[in-house]
């Protein structure tokens, strides 16, 4: 009984194949990327140094790596974390920059683009507040 279910189980993703990973993928990796920006706002706020995502690629991006600005130079706080290349991420900014008291230094709009699903993820200026929106089903 378990291996007749298994292999329905094979023969569907194999139906659905690629397309179907990479649209949870996407759900996961904007997910990802808003808990990302929240970390680095609160990272600047508890530190008084202004944090930032950079986005890697030239557009579209193909990962990303949390920095903290410091008067000796900028530094990595945490490792690069890498998008799928299945999805498609584009930006506003490359930068996507807190400062010491929480705001972001613009209005970021980012787009994860899935073959079935696409996320925008905007950042309002003046609170840093996320927020994360499926545009298409």
């Amino acid at each position: 009984m378990l291996s007749i279910l298994a292999a329905m189980a094979a023969v569907a993703m194999s139906r659905m194949g690629s397309s179907l990973v990479a649209n949870l993928r996407s759900t996961t990796d904007a997910r990802r990327l808003s808990l990302d920006l929240l970390q680095a706002k609160r990272r600047a706020i508890a530190s008084g140094d202004d944090h930032y995502l950079l986005l890697s690629g030239a557009g579209p991006y193909t990962g990303y790596t949390l920095y903290r600005q410091t008067s000796g130079g900028d530094v990595a706080v945490d490792t690069p974390r890498m998008f799928p290349a299945e999805v498609v991420v584009t930006s506003t900014h490359n930068q996507l920059q807190y400062t010491f008291e929480g705001n972001a230094l613009a209005a970021y709009q980012v787009t994860l683009t899935a073959p079935d699903r696409t996320w925008q993820l905007s950042v309002t200026p003046a609170t840093g507040t996320v927020q994360t929106v499926q545009t298409a089903p």
